[in-house]
């Protein structure tokens, strides 16, 4: 099934990635404009949440998740978590670390996941339970900002282009999925600051280039 892209700012800002979190089964945003809101709704088919985490909009940086569950950090409000648990169909855990931009440290789909050896063993446990998958602690070309470094869904993976092609075949084995590597925002290596994909849709900052659009497209969605 080929899938949609296409361009798109939150709000003014091509950092899409750091406003918004999504799966194939539930979308969380900052508030942002109507225009904004209409256009993620349409382009994912899904109505969006809208929240803060801990008082701040930067949901992709601060959470991680996938069908099982999704991990926030540990200054999210009770009243933010309470309303996440009423519109989301999964395990939602306030993670106790030092560690707080999740989304730059958790690569996870429905399959897998890839975590910073930053985290402890007990909080890599913890994740473990709350997303259901298997999962390694690593780094993705050498870095430890493994959620920064790439993208992941279902059915494709978009990595930052200092990812060598055997670290690309082991990326593909672990998450089960297709792989390349790309830039986003007309030459910005960190992939998921400027990029929101599912399985079968993605939105990328205003500024994403023809040629990285198509590379979205041919590794995500074929």
């Amino acid at each position: 099934m080929q899938g949609k892209v296409q361009r798109l700012n939150f709000s003014g800002s091509s950092n899409i990635g750091a406003f918004c979190r999504v799966t194939d089964h539930w979308l969380l945003q900052a508030a942002s404009s109507e225009s904004t809101q209409r256009a993620i709704e349409t382009l994912f088919e899904m109505q969006p949440n809208i929240t803060t985490l801990g008082g701040s909009t930067l949901i992709g940086i601060l959470s991680a998740g996938n069908v099982n569950g999704l991990l926030v950090p540990h200054f999210t409000f009770d009243e933010e978590i309470e309303a996440l648990r009423s519109a989301l169909n999964c395990t939602i855990v306030s993670l106790e670390s030092r560690l707080t931009a999740l989304g730059n440290l958790v690569l996870t789909n429905d399959k897998a996941a890839l975590v910073s050896s930053e985290f402890t063993k007990e909080e890599v446990q913890i994740m473990q339970d709350v997303l259901g998958v298997e999962i390694e602690v690593g780094t993705v070309a050498g870095s430890k900002l493994v959620g920064s470094f790439c993208t992941v869904t279902n059915r494709g993976l978009l990595a930052h282009t200092g990812v060598s092609d055997s670290e690309l075949e082991h990326l593909a084995n672990l998450f089960g999925v297709s792989v390349d590597v790309s830039t986003i925002n007309c030459g910005v290596p960190y992939v998921s600051i400027g990029l929101l994909a599912t399985s079968h849709a993605a939105a990328a900052g205003f500024e994403t280039t023809g040629p990285e659009l198509m590379r979205i497209s041919e590794t995500l969605f074929t």
